[in-house]
């Protein structure tokens, strides 16, 4: 993981608990939902920077694999 992954992770987890702590003070039931919507996307959005890039079918290309169509080989 570098930097910018764990920078990422910390805004992230920062703006997650500010959602949570908003919703658990929160008495308006007209917001209650978006902050719901809101705090779910964020969890889905965690879960998928945590989960393995090739779960997803999106394998990360080796930089260093020589493509065998590339005409100079």
């Amino acid at each position: 993981m570098n930097g910018s992954d764990h920078l990422s992770r910390y805004y992230l987890t920062t703006a997650l608990q500010a959602m949570e702590q908003a919703h658990f003070q929160n008495r308006d039931t007209a917001v209650t939902p978006y902050l719901s919507r809101a705090i779910s996307a964020l969890h889905e959005l965690m879960n998928q920077a945590a989960a393995p890039q090739g779960v997803h079918g999106a394998d990360v290309a080796d930089p260093y694999e020589i493509n065998e169509f590339n005409s100079a080989v």
